[in-house]
């Protein structure tokens, strides 16, 4: 469909519309006229600037009807959604397949998000990279070694990883930024210092891998032996990653 087409399709339909749905395309048409400021870094390969756009006004779309941050999910449906419209191959994995999320240009790519109210501008938390649900797990320290493989196994599947930041969620501004955490990084938990928690209450106890240069942590994982059995990624610094997009916007404070 062209422009012109699609223009003049709405133009047709609006008279047949409610007020209230009036209301919805008015509300989102004004949006748009709102301030905002998309930025892209020069070095990324994977952000055009149709792609920085189109998903920005995506992330203002989904933020005109809720408060709550950008989901998982959504951020699927959504990257592959303005990869496509650029041109791009791109597919999502089948549902309920293990390892990676979607798939860009013949590379495997694992997609999270980060938005927790304590959420830190200069180091990453990933609260569940993965699940642990297999493998001896008790309070032996040396379980933590069958933990790291499963670990270090799940990233032989996938070449990349994006996590998608909510680091300011209104009101009434947002602020979300894309950021690449390099797969070396994370292999270098291969010769990560254990820790097990050994007096957590816990059963399977808790336990630490922390991955250090010269003294200094880069990141920790961190195997919750909680109800879920997962395994975190805390405190990764951001500077080792390399941030593709930011998108800052405000949106109005009332209700329809």
């Amino acid at each position: 469909m062209t422009r012109s087409e699609r223009i003049e399709r709405l133009l047709t339909a609006i008279p047949e519309l409610s007020d209230y749905r009036l209301q919805l395309i008015d509300r989102i048409v004004s949006v748009f006229s709102l301030s905002r400021e998309y930025w892209k870094s020069k070095t990324s390969g994977l952000i055009s600037g149709r792609v920085l756009e189109d998903f920005g006004d995506v992330l203002r779309l989904h933020h005109c009807f809720s408060r709550e941050p950008f989901s998982k999910d959504k951020f699927e449906y959504a990257l592959e959604s303005v990869l496509k419209t650029d041109g791009i191959d791109t597919a999502l994995a089948q549902r309920g397949q293990r390892g990676y999320d979607i798939r860009i240009r013949d590379e495997n790519f694992s997609l999270k998000t980060e938005a927790a109210k304590a959420i830190r501008s200069n180091t990453i938390h990933i609260s569940k990279f993965m699940e642990l649900g297999g493998g001896q797990w008790g309070d032996d320290p040396s379980d933590l070694i069958g933990l790291r493989a499963q670990f270090l196994g799940a990233l032989a599947g996938i070449q990349r990883i994006l996590i998608l930041r909510a680091l300011r969620k209104g009101t009434p501004d947002y602020f979300y930024e894309l950021v690449e955490v390099p797969k070396a990084l994370l292999k270098k938990a291969a010769t990560g210092r254990f820790k097990m928690m050994s007096a957590s209450k816990q059963f399977p106890k808790p336990g630490y891998c922390y991955v250090e240069k010269e003294g200094k942590t880069l990141y920790s994982l961190y195997f919750d032996g909680g109800g879920e059995r997962k395994l975190q990624i805390k405190g990764l610094r951001k500077d080792l990653c390399l941030v593709h997009a930011s998108w800052k916007f405000d949106l109005p404070t009332d209700t329809l």
